[in-house]
């Protein structure tokens, strides 16, 4: 008996001290050194570097952050290997914008910002971010409820999809002629970004109505476009009441409310459908844009390969003031960057829903600028034109509030 508790306690010994070696081994298993270089745009004068900015690597379960030498340079120790996104932004004001430019430019604040995506990082490197120069936007969308929910009989309810646009300046903004546009979320994806660099491909575009300052929009408010401006809650307990929403896409499947203003339906590929046809799975690109072109002019093109089926309203990227990607979430708890059709100077990146098929009320939506928001009595909103650092998404779709908790992070 003696002899088996001894051989017992032994056994035991050894597991820990087993165990203990491995511990101390994956302890070890990290790659020392990472050394991430950031250049500043060709817009901005040659002897300005990217100094004492924060530079983020970013994984599904980790995330590291080092500041920017006086040569721009980021460097990180001791980063456990996986497959990082990495990205910097820096906020220009608009006299700062003025005098880092080369040339003359609008005295308005401006944004430098970059990202490299899926880096794998599993061994000591040398890595160079490029960045990009945009001027800081008013207009800004702000929310994208897509997700749907499940009504009082447990049955699927997507009456209550809505989008919000947010007012980020301090002067009043008009929507008047304003276009929106929901881009292309077939799968497998028609227009990558990444063949697609200067053009962007809408499965719908609306206008806002009006003609130059019938519609304005306050700054630090907001305006919602639904499908449907009534109280869903009424048949959704874990819906939301739109009923005082400013605009609707109006149509034929939804009860409307004559008290929104109707979107003026420019273009669909769905014949049947004039109702904006967000998808819950999450695919749901959604850009402003502005033009003085006949958009009755604009190509209509198959998806490559194809010769018939949905035909999708091309038009110019840079004619883009504001852009969020968003990408399906695959059942194997990921997202597909290949996928993006936003070109990286309208988002750097890319947001998503937490399910691959909705119905789980959640909306993707941007957060609060707490900063720049301190002791100003109003409420400005992140911009770094990179969705995955702007947006978060929440169980609460409520519109215009911006005082839930995940937003304040």
């Amino acid at each position: 008996m003696k002899y088996a508790k001894q051989l017992k306690y032994s056994i035991l010994l050894f597991m820990l001290l087993y165990l203990n070696s491995c511990r101390t081994e994956l302890i070890l298993l990290t790659v020392p050194t990472v050394v991430v270089t950031v250049s500043m745009p060709a817009e901005i004068k040659e002897n300005i570097q990217f100094a004492n900015k924060t530079v983020t690597l970013r994984s599904q379960r980790l995330t590291y952050t080092a500041q920017t030498n006086e040569d721009g340079v980021a460097m990180f120790k001791d980063v456990i290997p996986d497959i990082y996104n990495i990205y910097t932004s820096w906020d220009l004001t608009a006299d700062e914008f003025v005098v880092m430019a080369d040339s003359l430019v609008e005295n308005k604040p401006a944004l430098i910002s970059g990202v490299q995506s899926q880096m794998k990082i599993f061994e000591e490197d040398s890595i160079e971010i490029s960045t990009l120069l945009s001027v800081k936007q008013n207009l800004l969308i702000s929310k994208v409820y897509a997700a749907a929910t499940l009504d009082n009989n447990n049955s699927l309810y997507d009456a209550d999809q809505y989008i919000e646009i947010f007012n980020n300046s301090d002067e009043v903004q008009y929507l008047d002629k304003i276009y929106l546009a929901l881009v292309e979320g077939d799968s497998p994806i028609g227009f990558p970004s990444s063949l697609f660099p200067t053009t962007l491909h809408a499965r719908q575009v609306y206008r806002f109505p009006g003609n130059g300052n019938k519609y304005p929009v306050l700054p630090g408010k907001s305006v919602v476009i639904c499908n449907s401006a009534r109280n869903h809650t009424i048949s959704a307990a874990t819906s939301i009441d739109l009923q005082d929403a400013d605009f609707e896409f109006k149509g034929d499947k939804y009860p409307n409310n004559q008290n929104a203003d109707s979107m003026i339906l420019i273009y669909t590929s769905y014949l049947a459908i004039k109702e904006i046809n967000l998808q819950r799975n999450g695919v749901n690109s959604v850009c402003l844009f502005k033009t003085n072109d006949d958009l009755s002019t604009y190509n209509l093109d198959y998806v490559p390969g194809k010769t018939s089926g949905n035909r999708f309203m091309r038009f110019n990227a840079i004619d883009v003031f504001d852009g969020v990607e968003i990408l399906r979430y695959r059942s194997t708890g990921s997202i597909d960057p290949n996928t993006k059709r936003l070109q990286k100077f309208i988002d750097a990146a890319f947001t998503n829903i937490s399910n691959t098929g909705g119905r789980n009320h959640e909306s993707n939506e941007r957060k609060v600028d707490t900063q720049r928001s301190a002791g100003t009595g109003r409420i400005y909103l992140k911009d770094t034109n990179n969705s995955e650092e702007d947006f978060v998404t929440v169980t609460d779709p409520t519109p215009k509030k911006y005082d839930k908790p995940l937003l304040l992070q």
